[in-house]
Formats: C-alpha cells, structure tokens, sequence
C-alpha cells in the first residue's frame, strides 16, 4: 500500500505557515485568548478536488506526523486541524464530526456526519 504522503513528493514542505495560522485563527475566532507558542511542524501537503452531490471544492491537506499525528484541511478561507484516528486501510483523521479518510490518491471527505464528498489528489 502506497503511503498517501508519498503522493506528492515534490510538495514537500518543512513550514506551513497558512495551515498554522489558519489553525491559530480558528483558535482566534473560538474566543481563545491565550495562545501556545509558535513552532514548525514537518509535514506534507496534498491537494485534492473533492465532489459533492451538487458542488465541487479545491481541498489542500497538510499532514503532520508529529505526536499526534493530524491533518490540517484548507478550503476557501476556512482551516481545520482534525487528529489521525484509527482506520483498518489507508489513513483517517476526525474530530467527531469531520472526518477525512484517505486511501491512496482518493479520499472520502465528511462534514457534520452528513456532507460527504469523495475527493482525488489534483496537480496543485
């Protein structure tokens, strides 16, 4: 089985700068005040298109092996960090209500246990 985060080597990236502060806005517009210390995380970034039942979004994963392991998921101007949970094939991330599986270069993405898109690494 191919790791997904082999899927774009060239992607590779050493800091993540907008998934970082796009995680540190979220935690802004949570009404959080004081906030943890600044630090680069390794990681690897994969883009996805992913399609709904009535639309289509540009997806950018950025995923982090630091304990614990979690991707950050960007699309349009929102952020998600979600942690890596237990999958039995391929690679699972979810915080209860978002989840994003990922197996190969295909991915399943679900929001509020109800939207659920199925996703494709794309070239960016």
């Amino acid at each position: 089985m191919t790791s997904p985060h082999r899927l774009q080597q060239p992607h590779r990236k050493r800091l993540f700068a907008a998934a970082l502060l796009g995680a540190i806005g979220l935690g802004l517009a949570a009404g959080t005040t004081a906030l943890p210390p600044l630090r680069a995380e390794e990681g690897l970034r994969a883009t996805y298109r992913c399609e709904g039942r009535f639309d289509a979004v540009d997806l950018t994963a950025f995923f982090f092996k630091a304990n614990p392991a979690a991707v950050v998921l960007l699309e349009g101007l929102g952020a998600q960090r979600l942690p890596q949970a237990i999958a039995a094939s391929g690679a699972r991330y979810s915080d209860g209500s978002t989840s994003f599986w990922i197996k190969g270069d295909r991915a399943t993405w679900s929001r509020n246990g109800d939207i659920s898109y199925r996703c494709r690494t794309s070239g960016g």
